[in-house]
């Protein structure tokens, strides 16, 4: 065990009790790994349920937990950063709390490191699945039919992996992480946002040299109660994000090949923020009111709206032509729509 590097996993806990008895079903996944010198990041974000209890009773049997607990900033990103600074092993991975990875996944993802040094990500087969059992996708990085397929390794440059996000994830990767790799950007973006981690780690995929995988399994689990599930004022954040990521993007010079899917998903994104605005508005202050409604303001502003137009056809496009010809047209459309 001491000849093998420290790897550090960081999972961030929330009510985790609450939502699904997650501590016990974490715990009992990754203290079954079959790779021994890990030190496990639990990073308590300010829960009120007794998911620090329940953590403090795993820890006082294994000293390879470590507990660390901050107060609730309302944002995801920065526990996972607060977690990012904690870690100190020489490989980093990333677990979220209410999914499962087979017992022999970080030994297999530090394996493959030691077949292919050129690697400073190792992910595995990624499974996303639905608490009733449902799979949605499988990806071994890019989308696989099955998982009876012969496993094959690939590998692909950090650039090629940032280029297929643009829009939309073509890739789901989980995994192992060279920690200098994964601590290039930190999880503690600029401005609070829903799904800043996905501006970050579309940084972190670009650092990356280059990127493969090994035949374990990591499995995602939808929750259909969970906040990302849920309808909330924060789910304006998107569109947001949507103006960053499109200026990140044309600076890498990756835009323009997938301007059309990334523009379609910004429009449905800004379509979604003004009924959600329209929604939650008498749940708001003045002074929410009016920064949210600039935000959607900014985002159609950005928005490539011939670009969007191109994507309908017939009635479809006549349609959204008119929608798309003026921004408060389109904001009060969805006022009264039902």
């Amino acid at each position: 065990m001491q000849d093998l590097p420290l790897i550090s996993v960081i999972t961030t806990y929330y009510n985790s009790v609450q939502l699904g008895d997650f501590v016990q079903s974490s715990m009992n996944c990754l203290l079954h790994q079959t790779y021994k010198n890990i030190e496990f990041v639990c990073v308590n974000d300010g829960s009120t349920d007794s998911t620090l209890a329940e953590l403090k009773v795993f820890a006082k049997h294994d000293s390879r937990i470590k507990i660390y607990t901050k107060e609730n900033q309302k944002y995801a990103q920065y526990s996972k950063a607060y977690g990012q600074e904690k870690a100190s092993g020489k490989f980093i991975f990333l677990f979220d709390h209410d999914d499962v990875i087979d017992p022999d996944t970080v030994e297999k993802c530090y394996q493959t490191f030691l077949e292919h040094p050129n690697l400073d990500i190792v992910t595995p087969i990624v499974v996303t699945q639905f608490t009733d059992g449902k799979i949605k996708s499988i990806n071994n990085i890019y989308h696989e039919d099955s998982l009876d397929k012969k496993f094959e390794y690939k590998e692909f440059s950090g650039k090629q992996i940032i280029h297929d996000t643009v829009g939309r994830y073509d890739i789901h990767i989980r995994g192992l992480y060279r920690a200098k790799t994964f601590k290039s950007h930190s999880f503690s973006f600029t401005e609070p946002l829903l799904n800043a981690d996905e501006i970050v780690e579309r940084l972190i995929f670009e650092e990356a040299s280059m990127i493969g995988n090994c035949n374990a399994v990591y499995t995602h689990f939808i929750h259909p109660d969970s906040s990302a599930k849920k309808l909330s004022i924060k789910k304006i954040d998107l569109v947001r994000t949507d103006v960053l990521l499109r200026n990140i993007f044309k600076e890498k010079n990756i835009y323009e090949d997938r301007k059309s899917i990334f523009e379609f998903v910004a429009y449905k994104n800004l379509v979604n923020a003004i009924k959600i605005f329209h929604h939650f508005s008498h749940e708001m202050t003045a002074e929410e009111r009016h920064i949210q409604f600039n935000r959607i303001k900014n985002s159609y502003k950005n928005l490539d709206k011939n670009e969007v137009k191109t994507q309908f056809k017939g009635l479809s496009k006549a349609y959204n032509s008119i929608l798309l010809s003026n921004f408060s047209f389109l904001f009060l459309y969805y006022r009264f729509k039902k």
